[in-house]
């Protein structure tokens, strides 16, 4: 930031104003005021690293104006974060602890929703509600209502959406599945047959070994029942449930840690089906055009058990999809495979991607041209052919890094290169997913066109996920239905 932006806010938050977008006539044609405004909600693991990382990146279009926790203590330490990383005073970043008044903020262009799982869905329908465009991290909802509202939310609003699919990027992670999608849509397998996908298990070796704080904090420090927000409230606070607080000897809080347990509760997530089911899910049908399956069956699952981590850890998961393709998801143990996408032809031939540095389980590498490595790399085959030269069939993707084309799209109002109906699909069918797991053992069916399930009973047990009516997404999308048809 220059000095005279610097000396022009500091005037302005001596006199006690603060001007959210200064003019450009103040500062000239290349002012900060032509960029756009942005909201950083969340301050934890992901926010300090990927999300403010994305806005460093793309300092040409926009500029961070305002960052926002309900816990003090990480909002605080983002803005030292955000000041290292920029190498500047920003005496202009707002600091806020309650999302509301960042939505109700006339100033801002955009919000990044980088907070947990639970929360997504409702904070982006509010964010298209109130104007704002929105970038949001995976997975954008735990239910299917959640996600068939953010489409709805998106489309009647106009809103500029986008989503922490960083796979869909060819630079970085994301090379080798954008390679990977290209060939087999190119026809190199022939008809495809079925689909190896891998996730991570979440299995903890134990709960992490910190004192279970259980005091409420002060909602000055930390807001826990905001925290909570669409989720059930009759909890006591725990570090475990939401993420370390440290305390020093002395008593007084010391700076925020960034592991998390609420990862392992189903109460605010739905598990690594999600959590990496979201990125490898996304790219198997984004091979298939962005087909959603028809059926889901759980064959095996194993869930943790503790005082307070359950969600799932060891799972086998079949799908079936209307074009005959079956895809088994599982993690290591139980499936063989490791993490990322194998797709296999007719004719026995297959086409694998990963992030490149996954160790491969049990025996070495079965392609006759392997590097002298345990790893796989990020595009992978059983011949050479199959994926040497330039794809026959491009797809639309991100060439940049993966929150550039929301600042983009922000600037053409046009779709980024994942619209929001694409999310929509791979979030569903993570969800279908989870559900199969609490339904070990029985098929559910799904119409993916309609995206109803096919059974009635299971389409008014399993649509919807608990929230509490304060912070239900439906009353949000029913003003936004109210204020279209205005």
């Amino acid at each position: 930031m220059n000095a005279t932006r610097r000396n022009f806010l500091k005037s302005a938050l001596a006199a006690g104003v603060f001007p959210t977008i200064i003019p450009a006539r103040v500062l000239g044609a290349d002012a900060p005021s032509n960029k756009l405004q942005i909201a950083l909600i969340g301050c934890g693991r992901i926010g300090t690293s990927m999300d403010i990382g994305g806005l460093l990146q793309n300092q040409d279009l926009a500029m961070l104006t305002t960052i926002c926790d309900v816990d003090i203590l990480r909002l605080q330490n983002m803005k030292e974060l955000a000041e290292r990383r920029y190498g500047c005073k920003m005496d202009h970043l707002k600091l806020e602890m309650d999302y509301r008044k960042v939505l109700d903020d006339p100033g801002i262009d955009g919000v990044m929703i980088c907070t947990q799982d639970h929360w997504h869905a409702r904070m982006v329908v509010e964010a298209c509600y109130k104007g704002k465009d929105v970038y949001v991290q995976k997975p954008m909802a735990l239910s299917v209502e959640e996600s068939e509202a953010i489409r709805e939310a998106v489309r009647l609003t106009g809103r500029v959406f986008h989503i922490g699919t960083q796979q869909r990027c060819d630079k970085g992670c994301g090379a080798g599945f954008v390679k990977g999608v290209e060939y087999v849509r190119s026809g190199r397998l022939g008809k495809l047959s079925r689909i190896d996908l891998g996730i991570i298990d979440n299995s903890p070796n134990c709960e992490w070994n910190v004192p279970s704080i259980e005091r409420t904090p002060d909602p000055k420090d930390f807001d826990f029942d905001l925290w909570l927000g669409p989720a059930r409230d009759d909890v006591r606070y725990s570090q475990l449930r939401t993420h370390w607080r440290r305390y020093r000897a002395d008593g007084r809080l010391d700076i925020p840690g960034q592991n998390v347990g609420w990862l392992q509760i189903q109460d605010y997530c739905t598990g690594n089906i999600s959590g990496w089911g979201s990125h490898h899910v996304d790219i198997a049908q984004w091979a298939m055009g962005n087909l959603g399956p028809v059926s889901v069956k759980c064959e095996k699952v194993k869930f943790l058990s503790g005082r307070l981590f359950n969600v799932h850890d060891d799972c086998l998961i079949t799908y079936k999809y209307p074009n005959g393709v079956e895809m088994k998801l599982g993690t290591p143990r139980l499936s063989g495979y490791r993490c990322g996408v194998r797709w296999y032809g007719e004719n026995g031939d297959w086409i694998s991607t990963s992030r490149g540095t996954t160790k491969a389980p049990g025996a070495p590498i079965d392609t006759a041209f392997k590097e002298k490595a345990p790893y796989w790399r990020p595009c992978e085959a059983n011949r050479k052919e199959l994926i040497s030269g330039e794809p026959e069939v491009k797809i639309v993707h991100n060439p940049f890094n993966h929150h550039r084309p929301w600042f983009l799209g922000m600037r053409s109002r046009k779709d980024t290169n994942i619209a929001v109906e694409e999310a929509n699909i791979s979030t569903i069918s993570c969800i279908l997913g989870y559900h199969a797991m609490n339904n070990a053992g029985r098929e559910i069916g799904w119409d993916p066109v309609k995206r109803v399930f096919t059974d009635p009973a299971d389409q008014k047990r399993l649509y919807s996920c608990f929230e509490r009516p304060q912070f239900a997404v439906a009353p949000i999308l029913a003003e936004i239905r109210k204020r279209k048809q205005a």
